[in-house]
């Protein structure tokens, strides 16, 4: 070779940051449209287009009308079908006229029919409203007397009578939604996880109770084992009929609650009726909403920060009836909730309150989200150094560790930076053998922001005249 130079190029020096998940979320829940593996949506008004109606279609829009975030998300057939109630005639109906429902309804709904002008088939007029959404004026049919409803599954019969219906005629009827068993949901989640997508949490559309939750906890033990650092969100069941709030609240907190302590789940307690991007007026749980705020913040920024204002698609806390009482029991049991301050108008997040045992270190979401993120960080910062040399010392400890340390403090650095963290810094313990394990052991310290949950002032008169130079 002739004389010359040669430039050995680095790689790796820059310290840059992997794909980060920072907001990203995956969602597994029973819609219209199921079956078509893993989409990605990032828009509320992709969401019917996309999946249809039913339990997954409420918390996507809710949480994207919020942040326009990425989701992963998989649609369930769900097995478990929904249930429909009777056609309730209004009390003051003057036709003849009765209306029956059939079918198997994709989503919650409460349903109401008006008759606009009277008379027969093929001659009455009506207009239905759907979740407090009303639609346009429609002429009773004629040969079935069927009417379907577009997108819920269900279909309406027209039986006029002899005198048909009446002008201001009204019938009413609500229907449940379907949902998919523990075992559809945890295989979606598995198929999430095989995906190696980078979120930060999943989402489980629906109600759901412990015996699922349990199972996700473990779901999400085995995923970080394999460096996949995120946590669960799932929603808890509304007031069972006849139930009042104190029963609803006791059992949740109660024997509903289960056993299970896990720094990596999350369950929303909270309801409310919501007003969503597309005009639906709907009880709700506040999955959707929590999601979304979940997605908008920063790592560090608890959900019930006060700064960033109230949910704005909240009209009203669910169920009529609940006060700070119940809401502090539930936030006591470990559930996310809802609850309005005195001197402001709107409704808020509680607590990010994670599933956690008592005085755990990930008690709030945000003590989950950067900590997470910090592994996430540090894992893909550490990575080029696995199966490199090192010098060995004359005590057997490793040496030369200079560049390896400061790499692996780069997400830290970068993280304090940004005020993630308050600092974060890295540590070789001396003594280590890793000639004979080839392992290399560090210690990883993180110093995470304080949190003003609580301020307590103290307030009194002061009189000027009789200071004495100090202060009282």
């Amino acid at each position: 070779m002739l004389p010359g130079i040669k430039n050995d190029i680095l790689d790796f020096a820059m310290g840059v940051q992997g794909a980060q998940a920072d907001g990203r979320f995956a969602a597994i829940g029973v819609a219209a449209r199921f079956g078509q593996g893993i989409l990605t949506l990032n828009d509320p008004e992709q969401v019917e287009a996309a999946i249809g109606d039913g339990p997954l279609r409420d918390l996507l829009v809710s949480a994207l009308s919020i942040s326009k975030t990425t989701v992963s998300v998989i649609a369930l057939e769900g097995t478990l079908p929904g249930s429909v109630t009777a056609v309730t005639p209004g009390g003051a109906n003057a036709g003849q006229g009765t209306i029956t429902v059939a079918g198997a309804p994709r989503n919650e709904y409460t349903i109401g029919i008006e008759i606009l002008s009277g008379g027969g088939l093929n001659e009455a007029t009506f207009r239905l409203t759907v979740d407090a959404l009303p639609g346009k004026q429609l002429t009773v049919p004629d040969d079935t007397a069927q009417y379907e409803i577009p997108g819920t599954g269900l279909t309406l019969t027209f039986i006029p009578g002899a005198g048909g219906f009446a002008e201001g005629d009204t019938f009413s009827f609500s229907a449940t939604a379907p949902s998919a068993t523990n075992g559809e949901v945890l295989a979606a989640v598995d198929e999430i996880l095989r995906a190696k997508i980078a979120i930060e949490f999943i989402a489980i559309a629906g109600n759901s109770a412990s015996p699922l939750w349990a199972a996700l906890a473990t779901k999400a033990i085995g995923a970080s084992e394999i460096y996949q650092y995120l946590f669960f969100v799932c929603q808890g069941r509304y007031l069972n009929p006849g139930e009042t709030p104190d029963q609803w609240a006791n059992a949740l907190a109660g024997v509903e609650r289960g056993s299970t302590a896990s720094t990596r789940l999350q369950v929303c307690a909270g309801w409310i009726e919501e007003a969503d991007a597309a005009g639906q007026v709907d009880v709700r749980g506040m999955i959707g909403v929590y999601c979304g705020h979940l997605a908008a913040r920063k790592v560090q920024d608890g959900p019930d920060a006060v700064k960033f204002g109230g949910i704005s698609a909240a009209i009203a806390l669910k169920p009529d009836g609940i006060n700070d009482g119940h809401i502090e029991n539930l936030k006591n049991a470990g559930y996310v909730t809802m609850r309005k301050y005195v001197g402001l108008k709107g409704i808020y997040i509680t607590s990010g309150q994670m599933m956690s045992e008592e005085g755990s270190d990930y008690d709030l979401v945000e003590r989950r989200r950067v900590m997470d993120k910090a592994c996430r960080n540090l894992y893909i910062a550490q990575l080029p150094a696995i199966n490199d040399t090192v010098f060995i010392g004359k005590d057997g400890s490793p040496e030369g560790l200079e560049m390896f340390i400061a790499r692996s403090e780069n997400p830290l650095n970068l993280m304090k930076t940004n005020r993630e963290i308050s600092d974060g810094y890295v540590i070789i313990p001396p003594g280590q053998n890793i000639l004979s394990d080839k392992k290399l052991r560090t210690k990883v310290r993180i110093v995470p922001l304080g949190k003003m949950s609580y301020i307590e002032n103290e307030i009194a008169y002061r009189n000027p005249a009789l200071d004495t130079g100090g202060e009282a």
